[in-house]
């Protein structure tokens, strides 16, 4: 178990550590699905003799459950099939980093529990601690010393102490700390080009998933501009690249449509020149700027979770991993 400290005024940036919640500066690469198309398997005719013969019931339950089998696979969404086709061997924690159906279905799950949980209504007369049967949520984040994490604010008061009995002015372990790296090794790079001291705190290990990412020729070029990417790593990263994209809102997955919603009953779509047409290996393009962080200076703690995070107007801020 270890604490951290670094000045309140640039305290933490908190990325996505939990990739069931994404909240994604990229976005999953546009895969076009080929047609599924599946039947029943057909068993040609065959004479049987009045006394049914267990090869005659195990070949109609054969036929039943290939049946039932095609319906349910005509019965998925575009989504799920192309979902339930990805590799699970490439998958990673931090944002985005899981891209199976049964992430996408643990994400929605989450997301359910926040949609139904129950608000937690402080009374500042009394300061209970449960109110009308709900209990109050955890101190993650706090600024009050009486609450939080007490390894976090260990630190900052021991930090303190030092300083102080040593007369010299008060040093903080990093300038920003950054939780979640799978995008924040991006932000963590830009600020340690500009003379920061930063650290980058993972639950994982930093690196890549297998599927891509898409992202627009414009965007990356400004990432080149702040020094934390270079040509090369575009041109070992771009592994696909197409005129645009096709966004529409549509009831039905029929493609391609003609009209608005009032003309086809169906809906609208629209081409994207020149956006998120870039098909990038988040693999190759993490580690390259993960290295180019490190060479710098920079600072990474992986299988590192984050357990509480406090912070002071007077000293900074502390998180305990």
């Amino acid at each position: 178990m270890k604490s951290i400290a670094l000045p309140s005024a640039v305290a933490l940036l908190l990325l996505s550590i939990n990739s069931s919640n994404r909240a994604d500066a990229f976005t999953p690469s546009l895969v076009k699905s080929p047609t599924f198309r599946s039947a029943a398997a057909i068993t040609p005719p065959r004479r049987f003799s009045p006394i049914l013969s267990s090869t005659t019931v195990e070949t109609s339950s054969e036929t039943q459950v290939g049946e039932k089998n095609a319906q349910a696979e005509e019965e998925k969404s575009m989504t799920q099939r192309i979902m339930e086709k990805t590799s699970t061997s490439g998958q990673t924690g931090g944002a985005g980093g899981v891209s199976t159906w049964d992430a996408f279905l643990r994400a929605e799950e989450n997301w359910a529990r926040l949609r139904n949980s129950k608000a937690f209504e402080y009374d500042p007369v009394h300061l209970r601690s449960t109110q009308n049967g709900i209990p109050s949520p955890p101190q993650f984040v706090s600024d009050d010393g009486a609450t939080g994490n007490i390894n976090a604010w260990k630190k900052l008061r021991d930090q303190q102490a030092l300083a102080t009995e040593a007369g010299e002015e008060l040093k903080l372990d990093y300038d920003v700390v950054i939780c979640g790296g799978t995008l924040g090794i991006f932000i963590a790079t830009a600020l340690k080009i500009r003379g920061h001291d930063v650290c980058v705190v993972e639950g994982g290990k930093i690196q890549g998933r297998e599927q891509e990412w898409n992202i627009s020729m414009d965007e990356m070029l400004e990432l080149v501009e702040l020094g934390v990417l270079t040509q090369q790593d575009i041109d070992e990263a771009v592994t696909t690249e197409f005129p645009g994209c096709r966004s529409g809102f549509k009831n039905k997955e029929v493609t391609p449509t003609t009209g608005s919603y009032f003309e086809n009953g169906i809906g609208y779509e629209t081409e994207t020149a020149d956006v998120l047409n870039l098909g990038v290996a988040p693999a190759v393009l993490i580690e390259n700027v993960k290295q180019r962080f490190l060479d710098i200076g920079g600072v990474i703690k992986e299988q590192s979770f984050l357990k509480g995070v406090v912070v002071s107007e007077k000293v900074g801020a502390a998180i305990d991993m």
